[in-house]
Protein backbone atom coordinates (compact mmCIF):
# COMPACT_ATOMS: atom_id res chain seq x y z
CA UNK A 1 0.00 0.00 0.00
CA UNK A 2 1.17 3.46 -0.78
CA UNK A 3 2.40 5.53 2.20
CA UNK A 4 0.92 9.22 2.28
CA UNK A 5 4.56 10.15 1.30
CA UNK A 6 4.79 8.74 -1.70
CA UNK A 7 1.59 9.59 -3.26
CA UNK A 8 2.48 13.13 -2.03
CA UNK A 9 5.25 12.77 -4.55
CA UNK A 10 3.73 11.87 -7.25
CA UNK A 11 3.23 15.31 -8.54
CA UNK A 12 4.62 18.09 -7.24
CA UNK A 13 5.36 20.87 -9.97
CA UNK A 14 8.02 23.30 -9.73
CA UNK A 15 6.97 26.33 -11.64
CA UNK A 16 7.78 27.37 -15.84
CA UNK A 17 11.32 27.17 -16.59
CA UNK A 18 12.29 29.88 -19.35
CA UNK A 19 13.41 27.57 -22.56
CA UNK A 20 13.83 31.14 -24.38
CA UNK A 21 12.82 34.41 -23.84
CA UNK A 22 12.07 36.91 -26.71
CA UNK A 23 11.32 35.33 -29.66
CA UNK A 24 10.83 37.99 -32.24
CA UNK A 25 7.53 37.74 -34.49
CA UNK A 26 7.15 38.74 -38.18
CA UNK A 27 3.96 39.16 -40.24
CA UNK A 28 4.53 35.62 -42.15
CA UNK A 29 7.98 34.29 -40.54
CA UNK A 30 9.08 31.49 -38.88
CA UNK A 31 10.75 30.60 -35.85
CA UNK A 32 12.87 26.80 -34.70
CA UNK A 33 13.80 26.78 -31.19
CA UNK A 34 16.05 23.08 -31.12
CA UNK A 35 18.20 21.93 -28.16
CA UNK A 36 17.34 24.21 -25.98
CA UNK A 37 14.86 22.24 -24.06
CA UNK A 38 15.80 21.01 -20.18
CA UNK A 39 14.78 17.85 -19.45
CA UNK A 40 17.04 17.23 -16.31
CA UNK A 41 13.83 17.28 -14.80
CA UNK A 42 10.31 15.91 -16.72
CA UNK A 43 7.88 18.48 -18.20
CA UNK A 44 4.14 18.41 -18.28
CA UNK A 45 3.70 20.68 -21.52
CA UNK A 46 5.25 24.21 -22.56
CA UNK A 47 3.78 27.13 -21.75
CA UNK A 48 3.36 29.70 -24.32
CA UNK A 49 3.55 33.88 -24.00
CA UNK A 50 2.87 36.12 -26.44
CA UNK A 51 2.95 39.99 -26.28
CA UNK A 52 3.31 42.70 -28.36
CA UNK A 53 1.20 46.41 -30.15
CA UNK A 54 -0.75 46.36 -33.06
CA UNK A 55 -1.99 50.38 -34.33
CA UNK A 56 -4.45 49.74 -37.15
CA UNK A 57 -4.42 53.12 -38.77
CA UNK A 58 -5.37 55.02 -42.31
CA UNK A 59 -9.48 53.07 -42.15
CA UNK A 60 -11.32 50.98 -40.06
CA UNK A 61 -11.06 47.52 -41.63
CA UNK A 62 -14.27 46.09 -43.57
CA UNK A 63 -14.47 42.95 -41.47
CA UNK A 64 -12.56 40.98 -38.68
CA UNK A 65 -11.70 37.70 -37.86
CA UNK A 66 -13.48 36.13 -34.56
CA UNK A 67 -10.36 35.06 -32.95
CA UNK A 68 -8.72 37.89 -33.74
CA UNK A 69 -5.21 38.77 -32.65
CA UNK A 70 -4.83 34.80 -31.51
CA UNK A 71 -4.35 34.04 -35.14
CA UNK A 72 -1.10 35.80 -35.27
CA UNK A 73 0.78 32.42 -34.61
CA UNK A 74 -0.62 30.31 -37.51
CA UNK A 75 0.98 27.03 -35.96
CA UNK A 76 3.07 25.66 -33.49
CA UNK A 77 4.89 22.49 -33.72
CA UNK A 78 6.27 20.24 -30.78
CA UNK A 79 8.33 17.21 -31.92
CA UNK A 80 11.33 15.32 -31.23
CA UNK A 81 12.99 11.40 -31.87
CA UNK A 82 10.93 8.92 -29.45
CA UNK A 83 12.56 6.32 -28.22
CA UNK A 84 9.64 4.24 -27.70
CA UNK A 85 8.12 5.60 -31.22
CA UNK A 86 12.25 4.64 -32.56
CA UNK A 87 11.67 7.94 -34.75
CA UNK A 88 10.12 11.12 -35.05
CA UNK A 89 6.68 12.36 -33.21
CA UNK A 90 4.89 15.06 -33.13
CA UNK A 91 3.21 16.02 -29.79
CA UNK A 92 1.77 18.82 -31.15
CA UNK A 93 0.85 20.92 -34.09
CA UNK A 94 -1.76 23.42 -33.77
CA UNK A 95 -2.54 27.42 -34.85
CA UNK A 96 -2.34 28.93 -31.60
CA UNK A 97 -6.16 30.26 -31.86
CA UNK A 98 -7.41 26.41 -31.71
CA UNK A 99 -5.04 25.84 -29.29
CA UNK A 100 -6.28 28.51 -26.82
CA UNK A 101 -9.97 27.61 -27.04
CA UNK A 102 -9.43 24.28 -26.72
CA UNK A 103 -7.89 24.73 -22.90
CA UNK A 104 -11.02 26.38 -22.51
CA UNK A 105 -14.00 23.63 -23.51
CA UNK A 106 -13.11 21.88 -20.05
CA UNK A 107 -12.89 25.28 -17.75
CA UNK A 108 -13.48 28.89 -17.30
CA UNK A 109 -9.64 29.69 -16.84
CA UNK A 110 -7.43 27.66 -18.90
CA UNK A 111 -5.68 30.41 -20.33
CA UNK A 112 -5.39 34.05 -20.48
CA UNK A 113 -5.79 36.98 -22.88
CA UNK A 114 -6.33 40.43 -22.47
CA UNK A 115 -5.87 44.05 -24.05
CA UNK A 116 -4.70 47.37 -23.79
CA UNK A 117 -6.32 49.99 -25.39
CA UNK A 118 -6.49 53.58 -24.53
CA UNK A 119 -4.26 52.98 -21.00
CA UNK A 120 -7.28 50.40 -20.11
CA UNK A 121 -6.36 46.49 -19.51
CA UNK A 122 -9.68 44.33 -20.29
CA UNK A 123 -9.53 40.41 -20.35
CA UNK A 124 -10.90 39.08 -23.08
CA UNK A 125 -14.02 37.06 -22.35
CA UNK A 126 -13.92 33.37 -22.15
CA UNK A 127 -15.25 31.79 -25.89
CA UNK A 128 -18.76 30.95 -25.73
CA UNK A 129 -21.84 31.40 -28.11
CA UNK A 130 -21.44 33.33 -29.57
CA UNK A 131 -17.99 33.64 -30.32
CA UNK A 132 -16.62 36.43 -28.95
CA UNK A 133 -19.70 37.90 -27.14
CA UNK A 134 -21.95 40.33 -28.54
CA UNK A 135 -20.19 44.14 -28.22
CA UNK A 136 -16.62 42.17 -26.96
CA UNK A 137 -13.73 43.82 -28.04
CA UNK A 138 -10.17 42.41 -28.51
CA UNK A 139 -10.63 39.48 -30.43
CA UNK A 140 -10.84 40.78 -33.67
CA UNK A 141 -11.81 44.55 -33.33
CA UNK A 142 -11.88 46.69 -36.16
CA UNK A 143 -11.30 50.28 -35.52
CA UNK A 144 -8.49 52.29 -35.55
CA UNK A 145 -6.17 52.41 -32.66
CA UNK A 146 -3.53 51.05 -30.47
CA UNK A 147 -4.24 47.37 -28.96
CA UNK A 148 -1.26 46.14 -26.36
CA UNK A 149 -1.81 42.51 -26.16
CA UNK A 150 -1.16 39.55 -23.87
CA UNK A 151 -2.14 36.29 -24.67
CA UNK A 152 -0.59 32.94 -22.18
CA UNK A 153 -1.53 29.28 -23.35
CA UNK A 154 -0.55 26.58 -21.86
CA UNK A 155 0.71 22.95 -24.24
CA UNK A 156 -0.47 20.35 -22.10
CA UNK A 157 1.30 16.82 -22.62
CA UNK A 158 -1.33 15.24 -20.72
CA UNK A 159 -5.18 14.97 -21.57
CA UNK A 160 -7.04 18.56 -20.61
CA UNK A 161 -8.46 18.49 -17.55
CA UNK A 162 -11.67 19.34 -15.90
CA UNK A 163 -11.40 22.17 -13.42
CA UNK A 164 -13.91 20.57 -11.23
CA UNK A 165 -10.87 17.29 -11.26
CA UNK A 166 -8.01 19.59 -10.33
CA UNK A 167 -4.94 18.68 -12.10
CA UNK A 168 -5.48 14.83 -12.03
CA UNK A 169 -1.76 14.02 -10.02
CA UNK A 170 -2.34 10.30 -11.06
CA UNK A 171 -2.83 11.81 -15.00
CA UNK A 172 -0.61 13.72 -15.78
CA UNK A 173 2.95 11.74 -14.80
CA UNK A 174 0.89 9.29 -16.75
CA UNK A 175 2.61 11.55 -20.17
CA UNK A 176 5.31 13.27 -18.94
CA UNK A 177 8.36 14.34 -21.44
CA UNK A 178 11.50 13.56 -20.06
CA UNK A 179 15.17 12.83 -20.57
CA UNK A 180 14.86 8.92 -20.82
CA UNK A 181 12.67 8.73 -23.93
CA UNK A 182 13.57 12.12 -26.21
CA UNK A 183 17.06 13.08 -24.94
CA UNK A 184 17.81 16.56 -26.32
CA UNK A 185 15.52 16.25 -29.70
CA UNK A 186 12.52 18.19 -28.31
CA UNK A 187 11.97 21.45 -30.21
CA UNK A 188 9.53 23.85 -30.83
CA UNK A 189 8.62 25.36 -34.63
CA UNK A 190 6.50 28.09 -34.79
CA UNK A 191 4.63 29.94 -37.92
CA UNK A 192 3.60 33.57 -38.06
CA UNK A 193 -0.06 34.49 -39.33
CA UNK A 194 0.32 37.47 -42.41
CA UNK A 195 -1.75 40.51 -42.44
CA UNK A 196 -0.60 43.13 -45.43
CA UNK A 197 -1.70 46.43 -45.28
CA UNK A 198 -5.36 47.23 -47.05
CA UNK A 199 -5.49 43.34 -47.73
CA UNK A 200 -7.36 40.41 -46.36
CA UNK A 201 -5.13 38.16 -43.86
CA UNK A 202 -5.34 36.61 -40.57
CA UNK A 203 -6.62 39.31 -38.89
CA UNK A 204 -9.37 39.69 -40.90
CA UNK A 205 -9.77 41.92 -44.20
CA UNK A 206 -8.61 45.76 -44.26
CA UNK A 207 -10.11 48.34 -46.02
CA UNK A 208 -8.02 50.02 -49.00
CA UNK A 209 -6.18 52.51 -46.91
CA UNK A 210 -5.74 50.18 -43.48
CA UNK A 211 -2.42 49.76 -42.47
CA UNK A 212 -1.03 47.34 -39.63
CA UNK A 213 2.06 48.30 -37.75
CA UNK A 214 2.94 45.34 -35.22
CA UNK A 215 5.80 46.43 -32.29
CA UNK A 216 6.60 45.66 -29.14
CA UNK A 217 4.27 45.31 -26.21
CA UNK A 218 3.92 48.84 -24.94
CA UNK A 219 6.21 50.37 -27.42
CA UNK A 220 6.69 51.99 -30.68
CA UNK A 221 9.57 50.28 -31.52
CA UNK A 222 10.91 46.56 -31.64
CA UNK A 223 8.40 43.52 -32.84
CA UNK A 224 6.19 41.23 -31.06
CA UNK A 225 7.54 38.80 -29.17
CA UNK A 226 6.84 35.15 -28.15
CA UNK A 227 8.52 34.27 -24.36
CA UNK A 228 8.53 29.82 -24.58
CA UNK A 229 8.52 27.99 -20.78
CA UNK A 230 8.54 24.55 -19.84
CA UNK A 231 6.54 22.91 -17.04
CA UNK A 232 8.68 20.63 -14.76
CA UNK A 233 7.62 18.80 -12.19
CA UNK A 234 9.30 16.69 -9.61
CA UNK A 235 8.20 13.11 -8.38
CA UNK A 236 9.88 11.31 -5.27
CA UNK A 237 12.35 9.08 -5.73
CA UNK A 238 10.97 5.86 -5.06
CA UNK A 239 8.23 6.77 -8.27
CA UNK A 240 9.85 8.63 -10.79
CA UNK A 241 10.81 4.75 -11.93
CA UNK A 242 7.79 3.95 -11.35
CA UNK A 243 5.95 5.08 -14.78
CA UNK A 244 7.09 4.68 -18.43
CA UNK A 245 5.40 7.65 -19.47
CA UNK A 246 2.38 7.34 -22.58
CA UNK A 247 2.92 9.74 -25.86
CA UNK A 248 -0.59 11.92 -26.74
CA UNK A 249 -0.09 13.61 -30.22
CA UNK A 250 -2.73 16.40 -30.77
CA UNK A 251 -2.16 17.25 -35.12
CA UNK A 252 -5.15 19.43 -36.52
CA UNK A 253 -6.67 18.15 -39.98
CA UNK A 254 -7.98 20.44 -42.55
CA UNK A 255 -10.64 19.80 -43.97
CA UNK A 256 -12.99 21.88 -46.59
CA UNK A 257 -14.38 20.19 -49.94
CA UNK A 258 -16.73 18.32 -48.08
CA UNK A 259 -18.03 21.41 -46.27
CA UNK A 260 -18.64 23.03 -49.43
CA UNK A 261 -21.31 20.96 -50.50
CA UNK A 262 -24.72 19.83 -49.40
CA UNK A 263 -25.09 16.20 -48.30
CA UNK A 264 -25.93 13.87 -45.45
CA UNK A 265 -23.94 11.24 -43.54
CA UNK A 266 -21.38 12.74 -45.18
CA UNK A 267 -17.46 11.55 -44.37
CA UNK A 268 -15.45 14.56 -42.72
CA UNK A 269 -11.98 12.40 -41.96
CA UNK A 270 -10.85 9.11 -41.93
CA UNK A 271 -9.32 9.03 -38.63
CA UNK A 272 -6.29 7.14 -37.58
CA UNK A 273 -6.59 3.30 -35.82
CA UNK A 274 -5.37 4.56 -32.50
CA UNK A 275 -6.96 4.60 -28.61
CA UNK A 276 -8.26 8.21 -29.11
CA UNK A 277 -9.41 9.95 -25.86
CA UNK A 278 -11.36 12.94 -27.96
CA UNK A 279 -11.99 14.43 -31.22
CA UNK A 280 -12.11 17.83 -31.94
CA UNK A 281 -14.19 19.47 -34.69
CA UNK A 282 -13.70 23.23 -35.88
CA UNK A 283 -15.96 24.55 -38.33
CA UNK A 284 -16.18 27.69 -40.05
CA UNK A 285 -15.69 29.55 -43.18
CA UNK A 286 -11.98 31.14 -43.87
CA UNK A 287 -10.19 32.71 -47.14
CA UNK A 288 -6.74 32.97 -45.55
CA UNK A 289 -6.04 29.21 -43.82
CA UNK A 290 -5.90 28.13 -40.82
CA UNK A 291 -7.96 31.62 -39.67
CA UNK A 292 -11.48 31.16 -39.64
CA UNK A 293 -13.38 34.66 -40.96
CA UNK A 294 -16.54 32.48 -39.29
CA UNK A 295 -17.38 30.48 -36.94
CA UNK A 296 -20.67 27.68 -37.26
CA UNK A 297 -22.91 25.99 -36.05
CA UNK A 298 -25.06 25.47 -39.24
CA UNK A 299 -22.89 23.77 -42.03
CA UNK A 300 -22.38 20.73 -40.25
CA UNK A 301 -26.26 20.22 -38.55
CA UNK A 302 -25.37 16.64 -37.25
CA UNK A 303 -22.31 14.76 -35.90
CA UNK A 304 -21.46 11.44 -35.09
CA UNK A 305 -18.15 8.67 -35.45
CA UNK A 306 -18.66 5.59 -37.78
CA UNK A 307 -17.34 2.40 -37.65
CA UNK A 308 -16.78 -0.19 -40.50
CA UNK A 309 -19.59 1.59 -42.48
CA UNK A 310 -22.48 0.51 -39.94
CA UNK A 311 -21.52 0.57 -36.10
CA UNK A 312 -22.12 3.91 -34.61
CA UNK A 313 -19.36 4.58 -32.16
CA UNK A 314 -20.85 8.13 -31.16
CA UNK A 315 -24.68 8.35 -32.76
CA UNK A 316 -25.22 10.81 -35.86
CA UNK A 317 -27.10 13.16 -33.62
CA UNK A 318 -28.06 17.19 -33.68
CA UNK A 319 -24.46 18.83 -33.00
CA UNK A 320 -26.36 20.73 -30.27
CA UNK A 321 -27.17 17.15 -28.53
CA UNK A 322 -23.56 16.50 -28.15
CA UNK A 323 -22.55 20.37 -27.22
CA UNK A 324 -24.69 19.49 -24.42
CA UNK A 325 -22.61 16.99 -23.07
CA UNK A 326 -19.60 19.53 -22.48
CA UNK A 327 -22.13 21.27 -20.67
CA UNK A 328 -23.26 18.48 -18.62
CA UNK A 329 -19.65 17.23 -18.02
CA UNK A 330 -17.39 20.18 -17.87
CA UNK A 331 -19.78 22.52 -16.65
CA UNK A 332 -18.79 25.12 -19.91
CA UNK A 333 -21.03 26.68 -22.16
CA UNK A 334 -20.95 25.34 -26.02
CA UNK A 335 -18.82 27.59 -28.12
CA UNK A 336 -19.69 28.35 -31.60
CA UNK A 337 -17.98 26.45 -34.16
CA UNK A 338 -16.20 23.95 -31.35
CA UNK A 339 -17.71 20.83 -31.08
CA UNK A 340 -16.49 17.52 -28.89
CA UNK A 341 -16.35 13.90 -29.05
CA UNK A 342 -15.58 12.66 -25.55
CA UNK A 343 -14.55 9.24 -24.97
CA UNK A 344 -12.37 9.86 -21.05
CA UNK A 345 -15.65 12.12 -19.45
CA UNK A 346 -14.41 10.14 -16.18
CA UNK A 347 -10.73 11.74 -16.31
CA UNK A 348 -9.36 8.17 -16.77
CA UNK A 349 -7.53 8.58 -20.32
CA UNK A 350 -7.58 4.40 -20.17
CA UNK A 351 -11.01 4.94 -20.71
CA UNK A 352 -10.09 5.80 -24.65
CA UNK A 353 -11.42 4.67 -27.72
CA UNK A 354 -9.83 1.67 -28.52
CA UNK A 355 -8.60 2.36 -32.11
CA UNK A 356 -6.11 0.16 -32.06
CA UNK A 357 -8.22 -3.02 -32.06
CA UNK A 358 -9.99 -1.83 -35.63
CA UNK A 359 -9.68 -4.40 -37.84
CA UNK A 360 -7.90 -3.76 -41.19
CA UNK A 361 -10.09 -2.61 -43.79
CA UNK A 362 -12.70 -1.48 -41.65
CA UNK A 363 -13.05 2.69 -42.03
CA UNK A 364 -13.17 5.05 -38.66
CA UNK A 365 -14.94 7.84 -39.80
CA UNK A 366 -15.94 11.26 -38.52
CA UNK A 367 -19.27 11.68 -40.44
CA UNK A 368 -21.98 14.70 -40.76
CA UNK A 369 -24.77 16.22 -42.19
CA UNK A 370 -23.41 19.42 -43.98
CA UNK A 371 -25.59 22.46 -44.96
CA UNK A 372 -22.71 23.00 -47.33
CA UNK A 373 -21.08 26.96 -47.78
CA UNK A 374 -18.67 28.66 -49.75
CA UNK A 375 -15.30 28.99 -48.46
CA UNK A 376 -16.50 26.00 -45.97
CA UNK A 377 -13.64 25.41 -43.95
CA UNK A 378 -12.92 23.06 -40.41
CA UNK A 379 -10.23 21.84 -38.27
CA UNK A 380 -10.26 18.35 -36.95
CA UNK A 381 -8.06 17.21 -33.86
CA UNK A 382 -7.98 13.49 -33.29
CA UNK A 383 -6.30 13.07 -29.82
CA UNK A 384 -4.05 10.05 -30.21
CA UNK A 385 -2.63 7.77 -27.59
CA UNK A 386 0.77 6.32 -29.58
CA UNK A 387 1.89 4.92 -26.36
CA UNK A 388 0.06 4.00 -23.15
CA UNK A 389 1.33 4.57 -19.87
CA UNK A 390 2.54 1.38 -18.32
CA UNK A 391 4.87 0.68 -15.11
CA UNK A 392 3.95 -0.03 -11.51
CA UNK A 393 2.35 3.03 -10.97
CA UNK A 394 -0.37 1.86 -13.81
CA UNK A 395 -0.86 -1.33 -13.26
CA UNK A 396 -2.23 -1.67 -10.11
Amino acid sequence: MASRKSLSEIYRPVGPKAIQLGIPWASGGQAAISQAIDLSLPIRGIRVVFKGRLVIAGADMTSANPEGLLNLISNISILGTNARQKGNLTLWSMDLATAWVLGHMFGLSKNYFSIVRAGVETIVPVPTTPFPPVGATGYGSVTQATYDWRIVCDLPFHPFENNAYGKMPLTIPGFLVRNEEWKDSLQVQMTFGAQANGAAGVLGTGAGATTFTFTAFGSGAGTPTIDLYSLPIVMGLDLKDQVLPGVLSRVTTPISTVLQSAGNNVPLLNMQKQPTPRVFLKVGTSTVTPAFATLSDTNVTTLGILLGGNRNVRNVVDIFAHKQQQQDVYDRFAIQGYNLMDFIESGNPDSAYPGQDIGDGATFQLIGNVTGVANGFGLVVQEQMLHIPTGPLYTF
